[in-house]
């Protein structure tokens, strides 16, 4: 037995087609991130999708800091945002970005279901990125995403720095299971056995 193939093979490309995403696929996208659960079914997120053409473009990516410059290539920019005062404040945690966050990452299943790629990125000034898109001033911009197909790393190969080049070459890796998944109590000490 195995997971789902689109969590198994996500990854979060450099370098991005110019290659547009027709309508069809962005309406997929958007209603499987609708679908996300959230606390109180509050659904505070909000999204702006601003593709290359749209007049906010330049606004955005000069939002973005330097070493996130790969993402212009991506035909959309995303920025997700929400109200922490229109969602749930239980033992005054952030619901508001937990449940944005939920909402993300069921459009990035549904976008690897659909042979598309999504790129999370925290590196940008959420000032500036609330200025270009006309958030309002008590929201917060939780995450900016590039949206679109994933090209090949050979092309960019060469501008990369040897660090960049060191990550990608690895292997994708997870923490061992015992470092984050326990049973009964917190204890990082003993390994998590599942049986059957």
């Amino acid at each position: 037995m195995d997971i789902l193939p689109e969590l198994r093979k996500r990854v979060s490309p450099l370098v991005f087609e110019e290659t547009d995403v027709k309508n069809a696929k962005l309406e997929l996208l958007i209603e499987a991130a609708r679908w996300a659960p959230s606390c109180f079914n509050n659904q505070s997120w909000n999204y702006i999708f601003v593709h290359r053409d749209h007049s906010s473009r330049n606004a955005l990516e000069e939002a973005l800091s330097l070493g996130n410059g790969w993402a212009k290539k991506a035909p959309y920019l995303v920025a997700v945002g929400a109200n922490p005062e229109k969602d749930c404040r239980t033992n005054g945690l952030p619901y508001y970005a937990y449940n944005a966050g939920l909402s993300v990452m069921c459009l990035v299943i549904e976008a690897e279901h659909q042979g598309l790629r999504v790129h999370q990125m925290a590196g940008w000034n959420e000032a500036e990125v609330k200025n270009a898109l006309g958030f309002p001033e008590r929201y917060r911009v939780i995450v900016v995403f590039a949206l679109g197909y994933e090209s090949g790393i050979k092309s960019i190969w060469e501008k990369l720095e040897e660090r960049l080049k060191d990550k990608l070459a690895k292997s994708r890796e997870r923490k061992p299971v015992e470092q984050n998944f326990f049973f009964d109590k917190f204890n990082p000490i003993e390994a998590i056995h599942l049986s059957n």
